[in-house]
């Protein structure tokens, strides 16, 4: 299909954009106003590269004069908490929405998103996004639908999430967080473990992994010692390791004669 034109973004009055499910690819153009635009949607196509801070902010010419309060008299779907609706006449008029889902854009969520005050529904999963969840994210007070899963997301989740009151959808499933979980409080109470699978405590992380390599090493210890015949298979093969180890080393590597204190005895 090739690339999304510029002009598309830099239509002034054009406040409804659904691209999805074609075969664009390439980067967003940074012509794009989210800011006044009411729902966009790129999801499902090859699109790649870094989001431009640019198109979250109006202060560029290309947001000003938009009409984002029309009343278009078709029918339109949007994917919000994992479903898709139909919208249709004035409920758009209180619609806000960005999808950029099933995409490979790259490189960090700009902080400017915290720009889209009105946005309900921001779903960001399935890319390759990395770096910290921005901090400003705690500004998108309308948010109701956020999906930030299957990326490569790093960092801590914010404690500033809780305050976020009107979140209703939420997941970062499938990331490489790691840190404590925010308090179960508020709005932030209601979601299940389920949408931060993929989220690491590194303390209990540790923890888990120190007992669960001792725990290793004793059941070892406790077979060998039990069974003469397990214990006469263990030390063979180490002898075997060890010899064919040396070996190797004397095969390949120029070590010199005064060097080699040790030889295996059969």
């Amino acid at each position: 299909m090739g690339t999304i034109p510029k002009w598309i973004g830099g239509l002034r009055q054009l406040s409804y954009i659904f691209l999805n499910d074609n075969q664009f690819h390439g980067d967003l153009p940074d012509t794009f106003c989210l800011e006044t635009s009411k729902l966009i949607d790129v999801s499902h196509n090859h699109m790649s590269g870094h989001i431009s801070y640019e198109i979250f902010t109006s202060n560029g010419t290309n947001c000003n004069g938009r009409n984002a309060y029309d009343n278009p008299q078709r029918d339109m779907e949007f994917v919000t908490k994992t479903k898709t609706y139909t919208y249709h006449g004035w409920p758009l008029y209180y619609m806000n929405g960005l999808d950029f889902s099933s995409n490979n854009f790259t490189g960090e969520i700009p902080p400017q998103i915290g720009h889209l005050g009105n946005t309900k529904v921001l779903n960001f999963s399935y890319n390759m996004f990395t770096g910290p969840i921005p901090l400003t994210i705690a500004n998108l007070s309308q948010i109701e639908s956020l999906d930030l899963s299957h990326n490569n997301l790093g960092g801590v989740i914010p404690s500033q999430i809780t305050e976020l009151h009107s979140l209703s959808t939420f997941s970062v499933a499938c990331n490489n967080l790691s840190g404590k979980c925010p308090q179960k409080i508020a709005q932030f109470s209601t979601f299940d473990e389920e949408g931060e699978r993929g989220f690491i405590d590194m303390e209990s992380f540790y923890v888990s992994g120190s007992v669960s390599y001792v725990m290793v090493l004793l059941v070892i210890a406790s077979v060998l010692h039990i069974n003469p015949y397990f214990r006469r298979v263990w030390f063979y093969c180490i002898d075997v390791t060890i010899t064919t180890c040396y070996y190797f080393v004397v095969d390949h590597l120029p070590v010199p004669t005064k060097y080699k204190v040790w030889e295996p005895r059969f």
